[in-house]
């Protein structure tokens, strides 16, 4: 199987071509190494290789018309543990770290015939929308490679983009699959919170911002991982609708009838505008949406004022991210030693650690109340329509500080100890609001808890921009069929960029 069949075909067509016995799982499997091989070397998105093995793999006969049994797939290398392989999570501190049991949704992939052969770069524990990192370099966009392929999910989006593999494997806790798929020109849905599950170690991740599944190339492939990832039954802190009694991909042979679409241009965190090849990307979306007979109205939730939603995102990521402190603590009687995580991690390790507890509950409180002004909103309409970023795909090394800045803070907030100095630091914090501002549409979903994904609808200057649509609690279903009517109008799977 040559590269020119391979990705013609989604994973739900190989699974089909698999089935009928047009092709064997291992020419699949080769197809895509032989792929990985080509591309990765200017790319840099694979963590691990493991397809020693993928080599290995037999479908068990009583799994033997699993759904997608053959088609080749990949783990982000953070909370999906595969028994026996590693699990960095971005970070030299997990250098040493082989996962002892499948996570619940690595054993729902594997059940359902996926042959993984490898695990996906990611930013240090997740924490980044880029990913460039010590441990595993620079990961770069398919489209152009000066630019970032996004994070957290970036080594995800880009093997994505670049055709290794028609799915991946990702999560998203203020952005992460659909900023990469912005990014990269792919299809991109963060689930409803506490539909996707973490057992059995976790019963959730970031207080319940982060939520588990997939970039794709196509629509059906995304419904069709999510219906897999649904019989994990996770462990329910959360009030989650089931999903559709038939599973969501029986859905897409449904008609979406005429939606009343909200649409929104101004991010939510710190209340800015867009630059000119986003605000081109969304009129051109905005045109596409009312050509296919929705309903359009300007209405945005009536979340907290940016200055509140900023600092409870920041307060959030800070809390859990000196989690880790205590955990290793704990593990081992000593302190987390500095040199083991970026100069940027443990600058949020130290401010984490300044949080009272009292400001850590305040925090999660203000994400759950964005939770009901989201409820009463999407009784009124049935989509939100919004950018995925105020701005176009960075540059790599332009969302974190520069080396030399780097260097500095691991020798005052790590080697000589002056974490006091991080508290209420205007160079800090300047470097925060940009960050803020890069997810100020993406995290607010993820504090609601509302599914939401990136359709890549529109390119400027050779770059795919993302528009982003968001619905109900439990509503991926709304999702998938307005995605599946878009990507109709204007199809996408079969763009594949100038490697």
């Amino acid at each position: 199987m040559n590269f020119q069949d391979y990705v013609r075909h989604d994973a739900v067509g190989l699974a089909e071509l698999i089935r009928k016995k047009e092709v064997s799982a291992d020419e699949v499997l080769q197809a895509a190494l032989n792929r990985l091989d080509e591309v990765n070397p200017k790319l840099n998105f694979l963590a691990h290789d493991l397809r020693e093995r993928a080599a290995a793999w037999r479908m068990p006969s009583e799994n033997a018309d699993a759904p997608l049994s053959g088609v080749p797939f990949l783990l982000k290398d953070l909370l999906a543990d595969w028994e026996g392989a590693p699990t960095w999570s971005g970070s030299r501190m997990m250098q040493n770290h082989i996962a002892k049991q499948n996570s619940d949704l690595t054993q729902a992939y594997l059940n359902a015939g996926l042959r993984v052969f490898g695990k996906t770069t990611t930013p240090e524990w997740g924490a980044y929308p880029v990913t460039e990192t010590e441990i595993y370099g620079i990961t770069r966009n398919p489209w152009n490679l000066d630019h970032t392929a996004g994070g957290s999910s970036g080594g995800a989006a880009a093997a994505v983009a670049a055709g290794v593999v028609p799915a991946a494997h990702g999560s998203d806790g203020g952005g992460s699959i659909r900023l990469p798929a912005h990014n990269c020109g792919l299809f991109g849905l963060k689930p409803t919170r506490g539909r996707t599950a973490y057992g059995p170690l976790l019963s959730e991740a970031w207080q319940g911002l982060v939520c588990d599944h997939a970039l794709t190339r196509s629509v059906r492939d995304s419904a069709a991982l999510l219906d897999i990832a649904v019989q994990t039954q996770p462990q329910v802190l959360y009030a989650c609708p089931p999903p559709p009694a038939n599973g969501i991909s029986d859905g897409l042979k449904q008609e979406t009838g005429r939606l009343k679409i909200a649409f929104w241009q101004r991010d939510w965190l710190c209340g800015q505008g867009n630059d000119a090849g986003t605000d081109a990307a969304f009129a051109h979306s905005l045109k596409l949406v009312r050509d296919a007979g929705h309903e359009l109205e300007e209405a945005s939730p009536e979340f907290a004022a940016p200055e509140l939603l900023n600092r409870a995102a920041r307060v959030l990521v800070m809390g859990e991210t000196a989690k880790l402190f205590y955990h290793y603590r704990r593990e081992t009687g000593r302190k987390l030693p500095h040199h083991l995580l970026e100069p940027v991690t443990w600058a949020l390790i130290v401010q984490g650690r300044q949080i009272s507890a009292g400001e850590m509950a305040w925090a999660r409180d203000i994400m759950l109340a964005q939770e009901r002004a989201a409820r009463r909103f999407f009784a009124r309409y049935d989509v939100l329509m919004m950018p995925v970023c105020p701005r176009t795909t960075p540059k790599v090394g332009e969302m974190l500080p520069p080396q030399g800045a780097q260097k500095i803070m691991r020798l005052l907030f790590g080697t000589l100890g002056l974490g006091f100095l991080l508290k209420n630091n205007p160079l800090l914090e300047k470097e925060a609001a940009a960050t803020l501002n890069y997810v100020g549409y993406t995290s607010p979903m993820n504090m609601s808890g509302n599914p939401a994904m990136s359709v890549p609808l529109y390119r400027h200057d050779g770059l795919p921009v993302g528009t982003q649509f968001a619905a109900a609690h439990g509503r991926e279903d709304v999702l998938f069929k307005l995605a599946a009517q878009l990507e109709q109008m204007q199809p996408w799977t079969d763009d594949m960029p100038p490697l």
